[in-house]
């Protein structure tokens, strides 16, 4: 009995798509083999939930890759990438080695050179503090006035951020009220900025200044005359 296929037009798109495929891989191979150098992004993962990344961060690493140069050529940066695993890691300064099982490329694409090789990183414990409020007045109040006194509610706030960073934050300051022409009291209600790029205002995030104008204070005048 002789076998015959159920669909002969499927076996010969199959057998098609079969051959060229092995010539596409055929021509590939007899391809000139390049290299090419290229800048990838660079991605941290599993960063313990109680640590932050407190220093510099570099963009890109500078990746050296070597393949058929129809791909090379063909290649979007967007397609590589640098992944940097930190689980594990503690507080402190470290030195990450970047292999080449943490860099993403397409396939046929062989990676051969990481520039630089290590990555610098500082962790911080992430923490809040409470600290005080720095109010802050701008401009002049009409002529024959002065400012008296500066008050602020609440008088401190509480912010988060890099334990390095917060323990030496003396204060986290309001933005500024202008009391330009003033005559009497000024009642505002500011917001807090960020003590760092790092670092944020956990609460409150406005607090209420509130500046006394009143009129200049003149000084005594001497003894008796005679």
């Amino acid at each position: 009995m002789r076998l015959s296929p159920r669909s002969p037009g499927t076996l010969v798109v199959s057998v098609v798509l079969a051959c060229l495929l092995w010539y596409g891989t055929a021509l590939e191979r007899r391809e000139r083999i390049s290299e090419r150098q290229v800048d990838a992004s660079l991605t941290l993962v599993n960063v313990p939930s109680q640590l932050v990344v407190a220093s510099d961060v570099p963009r890109t690493l500078t990746l050296r890759l070597r393949g058929p140069l129809r791909r090379l050529r063909e290649l979007d940066p967007a397609q590589v990438g640098v992944v940097i695993d930190l689980r594990g890691a503690g507080e402190g300064e470290h030195e990450f080695s970047v292999e080449t099982r943490d860099v993403l490329v397409p396939d046929g694409v062989q990676v051969i050179a990481i520039s630089p090789s290590e990555v610098p990183l500082r962790l911080d414990q992430l923490v809040r503090r409470r600290v005080p409020v720095r109010p802050r007045v701008t401009g002049d109040p009409a002529e024959g006035y002065e400012v008296q006194s500066v008050s602020v509610e609440p008088v401190s706030a509480v912010v988060s951020g890099p334990r390095l960073q917060l323990e030496g934050l003396p204060a986290v300051m309001a933005d500024p009220v202008d009391v330009s022409g003033a005559e009497g009291v000024v009642d505002r209600v500011v917001p807090l900025r960020a003590p760092g790029p790092l670092a944020r205002v956990a609460e409150p995030l406005d607090v209420r200044v509130i500046v006394q104008i009143g009129p200049v204070k003149t000084a005594p005048s001497g003894g008796r005359g005679r």
